[in-house]
C-alpha cells in the first residue's frame, strides 16, 4: 500500500508541476518572445545531462542499448518527447492555448483505449463495479479539466479579447481577424493537438509493454536509464526539426524578430523548463509507469488544468468562479474513483493469485500473475 500513495504522489507532483509551467513563464516572462521550436531544443539539451547525472547516482550506470533496443528507444524518443512536444506547438500555433489546453484531457481517454486494443492490460470483467468505476473516474475527470479549459477561455475572451501573452512554447496572434483561412488553421491545429495526447499515451504504453513488463528486458528495473535514451533521441529529432524555426516565429503586429534570440525573461521559465518539467516530470512519469498501470498514470493527466487556474489565482490574481470550484471537485471526484477502483483491483488480484502453502510464501512475480488484473500490480517483481 505504501508503493501505490508513494507512486500517486508522484503522479500528483508531475501534474502539479505541468500546470504551474504555464504561470510561471506568465509570472517572469511575460513579455518574452522566444521561439517555442528554439526553446523546445533548449530544453531538451537542458535536461539531457540532468538525466544523465541522475542515471549515474539512482542506478550507478549507463546502459547503452544494443541494436534490437534502439528501434524501441527511437519510437519512444519520437513519440514522447519529440512528436508530443512538436505536435502541441503546431497545436497552438494554429488553434490557440485555449483550444490546447482542452485536448490536454484526451490523453487518458486514449490510454485507456489502446492499452485494451493493444493488450497492455487484459480486459477487466465488464460486470465488475471497480471496472465501471474506472471508466466513470477516467471520464469524470477529463469532462471537469474540459469544462474549466472552455469557461475560463470564454471568460479570458469577454474579459480583454484583445491583450494576450506570448509564452515559450506557445504562441498566439492578437493582430489576426478571423478569416476562412484561419479556421482551417484552426481544425488543423487540433488534428496536431489530437497527435500530441495520442504521442503521450503511445510513449506511456510502449514503455509498459515493451520494457517494464518484460523481465528479460534490460531496461526492466532502470526507469532512469529509460528516460535518459528517450531524452536522447527526442532531443535529436527536435535538432533535426530546427529548419522549421523561422516559419514557427510569430510576427508581432507585423514587426518581425529572429527565430534564434532568447530574450533575459526567458532564463527562469528554461531553468524551470529543464529541471522541473522535463527531467523531474519526465523521471517521474516513467518510473510510475514501472509501478503501476498506463491507464493510472494517465488518468491524473486532466490535473493540471485546475492547477493551472488554482496557481493564476495566489500568483496572477486571477478570479476564480463557482462554476471553476464545482469542475476542480469534479476532477477531484474523478481521480478517487481510479485510485479507489485500481485498489480494490490490486486487493482482489493478490487474494486471488497469492500463493500461500502451509508457512511457506512462494516467491511471485506479480507483474507476470494470471488472470485480468496481473500487469495493473504496483509490487515490485522477485
Amino acid at each position: 500500500m505504501a508503493r501505490t500513495w508513494t507512486v500517486i504522489l508522484a503522479l500528483v507532483t508531475v501534474q502539479v508541476a505541468f500546470g504551474a509551467y504555464g504561470v510561471v513563464v506568465a509570472k517572469f516572462a511575460q513579455k518574452s518572445k522566444t521561439n517555442p521550436l528554439v526553446f523546445s531544443l533548449l530544453r531538451d539539451a537542458g535536461a539531457l545531462p540532468v538525466l544523465v547525472l541522475s542515471a549515474f547516482l539512482a542506478e550507478r550506470k549507463i546502459v547503452i542499448p544494443v541494436r534490437r533496443e534502439l528501434l524501441l528507444f527511437v519510437a519512444l524518443g519520437f513519440c514522447g518527447v519529440f512528436a508530443g512536444q512538436l505536435l502541441y506547438i503546431l497545436g497552438v500555433y494554429w488553434a490557440g492555448p485555449n483550444i490546447a489546453s482542452a485536448f490536454q484531457p484526451a490523453t487518458p481517454v486514449w490510454a485507456a483505449l489502446l492499452s485494451l486494443v493493444f493488450r497492455v492490460e487484459k480486459p477487466p470483467p465488464l460486470r465488475a463495479i471497480t471496472t465501471w468505476a474506472k471508466l466513470a473516474g477516467i471520464l469524470c475527470a477529463a469532462a471537469g479539466a474540459i469544462s474549466m479549459t472552455v469557461f475560463r477561455a470564454k471568460d479570458a475572451t469577454a474579459a480583454d479579447s484583445g491583450n494576450s501573452t506570448v509564452i515559450p512554447g506557445t504562441l498566439t496572434t492578437p493582430c489576426e481577424a478571423p478569416t476562412a483561412e484561419s479556421s482551417h488553421k484552426t481544425v488543423l491545429g487540433c488534428v496536431m493537438l489530437l497527435g500530441n495526447t495520442l504521442g503521450a499515451s503511445v510513449y506511456i504504453l510502449l514503455q509498459k509493454k515493451y520494457i517494464f513488463d518484460r523481465l528479460e528486458c534490460r531496461f526492466a528495473d532502470l526507469p532512469v536509464n529509460v528516460t535518459v535514451w528517450c531524452y536522447f533521441f527526442g532531443a535529436l529529432f527536435m535538432a533535426l526539426a530546427l529548419p522549421l524555426a523561422p516559419i514557427l516565429q510569430q510576427p508581432e503586429c507585423g514587426v518581425t524578430s529572429s527565430p534564434w534570440t532568447i530574450p533575459i525573461e526567458s532564463t527562469i521559465p528554461l531553468e524551470y523548463a529543464v529541471f522541473i518539467a522535463a527531467a523531474l516530470c519526465y523521471l517521474l512519469i516513467t518510473w510510475s509507469t514501472q509501478q503501476i498501470s498506463p491507464t493510472v498514470v494517465t488518468a491524473f493527466w486532466p490535473l493540471q488544468v485546475p492547477v493551472a487556474v488554482i496557481m493564476s489565482y495566489f500568483v496572477l490574481h486571477d478570479t476564480l468562479s463557482s462554476l471553476q470550484y464545482m469542475f476542480c471537485a469534479l476532477i477531484a471526484i474523478g481521480l478517487l474513483l481510479v485510485v479507489v477502483s485500481n485498489y480494490a483491483i490490486e486487493r482482489k488480484a493478490r487474494s486471488q493469485y497469492l500463493p500461500l502453502i502451509q508457512g511457506v510464501q512462494t516467491p511471485v512475480d506479480y507483474a507476470e500473475a494470471p488472470g485480468p488484473y496481473g500487469s495493473m500490480l504496483s509490487e515490485p517483481r522477485t
